[in-house]
């Protein structure tokens, strides 16, 4: 395929929350995926966070019972570019911790005040009690993190008030941006809150909360058909090996093979482990490294030293290598993947956290489809309400179709001014075209408030991992859409200080 696919009325674009880096921020990688070779070859491992400093907002568990139970949200500031008259650069929260904030080329030549958030119960920002369900079902949702951020936007516009400036000062423009799920959150933050936040910059953010979401191992399949149809054939292969194997009484020793003993003989082992297997592989696509999981199912001909096609246990092998060598050798054993594990309060808090945000309003269910799939046919939609009701309680699956409904009305999903918010403008869409989440996103522009961009060639993945460094043409059309806001908004008048922003001060504990 050409590299440089034109879409319809746009360029291309290489998109990252830091304008121009050659690689997505190690943030955008769960970090169950950060053990091998995929974060060692596709992010950026250091980004510059030094210079920023630690604070926390107190904030109330829920935010419609401000007098109720509170917690520390922590967040960070670096102030090492900000000249007093700058804009402020927000770095919105993810699916995981927060270890400072740096500054983005962008942020730096506007003289950016940063900001970064970490969600609430990811990291250090979780009730004194910990991450039990009670407090989930109570605190945990997209809503409550968007206040949690919209607080921290008040308390920093009045805590960096010039002092020369009247009660009466214009606000500092405030630019969010995000990646993935905090790509979503940050469209989601300008809808919600447009007179605390300015514009968004959205790289492959998953505003479409899916809950059937089988389009996810569709796209993957689709994308290992190029350059070469046989990937797709490979890794067909290696699934249906796999299910041949359990047929034969050999889970056990399949799960052995994987390192995920862990697995073995649990209510929900079996469905934990498909889902386990499906995810290395298609992640692989998902972040830039299609080719190398090409040629590694490929390379197992190669390896097989008789004339016999490749057993179903050189299959199984060749897989648990693949996945060893791009994650670690314990992805397949981890919490993510390990209902068991996922139950107890204490013993991964992100990959628990995220779990309740699937099983309980944002939903992207990856069952396999009808035809086609690539993961086995075990996981099917029932088997992953199953997981959510054994993790968090009969009825959590049964409570998911009716909340994520209102919340997808209410953004409008894919098309972002069809639901509560008709006048949602300045938000920026990135896209790019092997990334599995594309059918979670906005897949076009649906008004020209709401500039979209789609990077198309073999390897462009999710939040732009994998996007050849030469594939910059659109660095300056987000660039442009930056400079247009700011400049807008100094010609024109601004929302102005209100006693909530004097408030939020208060909530601000160094």
């Amino acid at each position: 395929r050409d590299r440089h696919t034109m879409q319809p009325d746009r360029l291309l674009l290489l998109c990252a929350l830091a304008l121009g880096a050659a690689k997505p921020p190690l943030r955008y990688l769960p970090e169950r995926a950060r053990g091998g070779a995929l974060a060692r070859d596709k992010f950026e491992k250091h980004p510059d966070e030094t210079r920023s400093e630690a604070y926390v907002l107190r904030a109330p568990l829920d935010w419609a019972d401000p007098t109720g139970p509170s917690f520390n949200v922590r967040y960070y500031v670096d102030a090492s570019h900000f000249d007093g008259t700058g804009p402020i650069f927000v770095s919105m929260g993810g699916e995981g911790t927060s270890s400072g904030v740096s500054c983005s080329k962008t942020a730096i030549t506007y003289k950016a005040l940063c900001v970064g958030v970490e969600h609430r119960f990811y990291g250090e920002s979780l009730p004194d009690d910990g991450a039990t369900t009670a407090n989930y079902q109570k605190g945990l949702s997209v809503e409550q993190n968007l206040a949690d951020t919209a607080a921290v936007v008040d308390a920093m516009q009045a805590k960096y008030l010039d002092d020369s400036l009247t009660r009466n000062a214009k606000k500092r423009p405030v630019i969010a941006a995000g990646g993935s799920y905090s790509g979503a959150t940050c469209s989601w933050f300008r809808q919600f809150y447009p007179d605390k936040v300015d514009a968004c910059l959205s790289a492959s953010g998953v505003v479409n909360t899916i809950v059937d979401f089988y389009e996810f191992d569709s796209h993957v399949e689709t994308a290992l058909t190029s350059p070469d149809a046989a990937c797709a054939t490979h890794m067909h292969d290696a699934t249906q090996a796999l299910e041949r194997l359990f047929a034969e009484g050999r889970a056990d020793d399949v799960k052995t093979l994987f390192n995920a003993t862990n697995l073995i003989g649990t209510p929900m082992g079996d469905a934990d482990f498909w889902y386990a297997v499906a995810d290395g592989p298609q992640m692989m696509d998902q972040y830039g490294s299609k080719a190398e999981l090409c040629a590694g199912l490929a390379g197992l001909d190669d390896d097989v030293k008789s004339s016999s096609a490749p057993s179903d246990w050189d299959r199984a092998t060749n897989l648990a290598a693949i996945i060893e060598a791009h994650y670690g050798p314990d992805f397949a054993a981890g919490c993510f993947y390990d209902s068991e594990c996922l139950k107890d309060i204490a013993a991964d808090v992100n990959s628990r956290s995220w779990r309740f945000q699937k099983c309980s309003e944002v939903a992207y269910l990856q069952r396999a489809p009808d035809t086609a799939s690539l993961r086995s046919t075990a996981l099917t939609l029932d088997a992953l309400f199953a997981q959510c009701d054994y993790v968090f309680g009969k009825g959590t699956s049964d409570a998911l179709a009716a909340t994520n409904a209102a919340f997808s009305a209410k953004t409008g999903g894919a098309e972002p001014r069809s639901g509560a918010y008709p006048e949602t403008s300045n938000i920026f869409y990135t896209a790019f075209s092997d990334d599995p989440w594309v059918e979670a996103s906005v897949q076009n522009e649906t008004h020209p408030s709401l500039p979209y961009c789609m990077t198309t060639c073999d390897g462009c993945g999710h939040c732009g991992a994998g996007v050849p460094a030469g594939m910059t043409e659109c660095d300056d059309e987000q660039a442009a859409f930056v400079a247009g806001v700011l400049a807008d908004l100094e010609r024109g008048p601004q929302s102005l200080l209100g006693e909530d922003s004097e408030a939020a001060v208060g909530a601000v504990v160094a």
